[in-house]
């Protein structure tokens, strides 16, 4: 990596303080920190409940003066501040103490005293705190006769006249709040973690933004692809009904249909230039939207005409199958052909009027990397490589398995997927020294998922594609033909692909019969016409032998 990618300028790092990076990494953890949360709210009241004692606080009063002044509550105000701290350490000096222990007879003192002055004032104000109220009452009493016997010694020209005399307290002076504390904890537990990840967020050197790219990264951009929403409604994301992003799905929106066609494009040229065939589709961490992006840019190449393959060889988290709507009983486990155990009759899935055939599985493979490498798996892609156009490879993240590695000499291309936000920018080029390592060509990166501002604008411009049988892209809402499987013809390998599949039949079949109503409908429109052609005809000779 050269040294240019390091040289970030003070600006643009203080740039990378955005708001939805934060907010992205505080959700991805929300429901850990509600927990924690709770716990801790839980814990404080535990916690609290236990070591709480009831203490209830007895007081008196008492006027300040020097000796030979006057008694007003407003005179001698510096003589009263020195006084509450020299009285504060009399009523907690051993002497008093033991002196009133004594008179209740009484090993030690069971409370605490302390004094305060009343705010621009002379009034000096006695606090016995205890643990029931006659007990603070009664040493509140007893100080009351005996401090003189110390304060005479230590401050002999001040003079304490009591204004109030102790009152016994009616309640507890610390009543516990549960609900208070629970609610206090619960919320300051909440500010503090989401305080610790936006600050993690922040020094986690990820990339931000598009720019950034070029920027940090060894590889060129080929494609940024915004965010689009996964739950359409507030009621889906409560019931977790995903709609799955992609071209054929009427909610895509405009942008990114337009995004993934140039993305299409590229891969393409880029491809057609270096003769290549085979192309891996990879990424550093898991949900990045690599498997996502593999099937939009293999339904984009395929709606040009080009005969693609995509193979889904992310054995440890199949989602292929999930992505297409295809259900675990129609389809054959790629994993299970791999290790011999069934024979490749039914391994690809034809997109009915299309030329994308798809090659998944449901099953989870630890040992997928044993699998990946097999004689097997490299004669089905020869064997497609030399009949299709395209033949791409969704791998399994390069972080979680070494899968993707052990492809990358056999490929013929390769692109990253990085999301926004979220891989390493470390872990992302030594994912890219990877794919350049090998035989094949790093074609460059694929920035997914972007949110921004313009992204916002793209969702909303209210244009929806749908995805027709040998169509363009246009507007509209209709989808297009669902997927069908099993073949009727093959290559002399075994590894057939058709459109015999049942739902395809039953599409060929109505969109006959669609034909046939029209050309009916249009024969009685011909015969209508005809007639009132004939009807005027006769009018017109009846008038003419009149």
């Amino acid at each position: 990596m050269s040294n240019e990618k390091h040289n970030i300028s003070v600006n643009d790092y203080e740039m990378n303080i955005d708001l939805y990076s934060i907010l992205r990494d505080i959700s991805k953890y929300i429901v850990v920190i509600l927990l924690l949360a709770a716990s801790m709210s839980l814990l404080a009241y535990v916690y609290v409940g236990r070591s709480y004692h009831k203490q209830y606080e007895s007081t008196s009063t008492f006027i300040v003066s020097s000796k030979g002044s006057n008694n007003s509550v407003y005179s001698d105000l510096g003589t009263t501040t020195e006084m509450a701290t020299k009285f504060s350490e009399i009523l907690n000096s051993s002497i008093l103490q033991k002196k009133v222990a004594k008179e209740m007879n009484m090993d030690y003192f069971p409370g605490t005293a302390s004094a305060e002055v009343v705010n621009e004032t002379n009034l000096l104000v006695l606090k016995v705190q205890a643990d029931s109220p006659e007990m603070a009452f009664s040493l509140n009493k007893a100080i009351m006769n005996n401090y003189s016997v110390v304060t005479n010694q230590l401050i002999g020209t001040v003079v304490l006249d009591v204004l109030q005399n102790p009152t016994v307290p009616s309640g507890p002076v610390n009543e516990f709040q549960p609900a208070a504390l629970m609610k206090k904890t619960f919320v300051m537990t909440i500010v503090a973690l989401c305080g610790l990840i936006a600050i993690i967020s922040f020094l986690k050197d990820t990339v931000r933004k598009p720019k950034e790219v070029s920027k940090k990264l060894d590889g060129t951009l080929l494609q940024t692809l915004y965010h689009e929403r996964i739950y359409k409604s507030w009621k889906a994301r409560i019931h977790r009904k995903k709609s799955s992003v992609l071209l054929t799905n009427p909610g895509t929106s405009f942008q990114y249909v337009e995004d993934m066609k140039k993305l299409a494009r590229k891969v393409s040229s880029k491809m057609k230039d270096k003769q290549a065939k085979t192309l891996l589709v990879a990424s550093v961490e898991e949900n990045e939207g690599k498997s996502t992006v593999a099937a939009n840019l293999a339904l984009a190449l395929a709606e040009e005409s080009e005969k693609v393959l995509l193979i889904d060889a992310d054995l440890r988290k199949p989602s292929q199958y999930k992505i297409f709507g295809l259900a675990p009983e129609e389809v054959q486990e790629f994993g299970e052909v791999l290790n011999g155990n069934e024979k490749a009759d039914h391994l690809v899935h034809a997109l009915a009027k299309s030329e994308l055939f798809l090659v998944t599985g449901t099953m989870i493979y630890p040992n997928s990397t044993e699998m990946i490498a097999s004689d097997m798996f490299y004669k089905i892609v020869d064997f497609f490589k030399e009949r299709l156009d395209y033949v791409i490879i969704d791998t399994p993240p390069m972080s979680q398995a070494a899968d993707a590695e052990e492809l990358v000499d056999y490929a013929d291309a390769s692109i990253l997927v990085v999301r926004q936000h979220t891989a390493l920018v470390k872990d992302i080029n030594e994912a890219i020294s990877v794919l350049n390592s090998g035989d094949g060509t790093m074609l460059g990166c694929v920035y997914n998922d972007v949110f921004h501002g313009i992204a916002q604008t793209a969702r909303n411009y209210g244009y929806r594609y749908a995805y027709g049988s040998g169509s363009s892209y246009g507007y509209g809402y209709g989808y297009g033909s669902k997927y069908g499987y099993g073949g009727k013809y093959g290559y002399g390998y075994g590894y057939g692909y058709g459109r015999s599949s049942r739902q395809s039949q039953k599409e060929d079949q109505k969109e006959e019969h669609q034909k046939e109503q029209y050309k009916k409908e249009d024969h009685n429109k011909e015969q209508k016409e005809q007639h009132n052609k004939d009807s005027e005809t006769e009018r017109q000779v009846k008038k003419e032998d009149e």
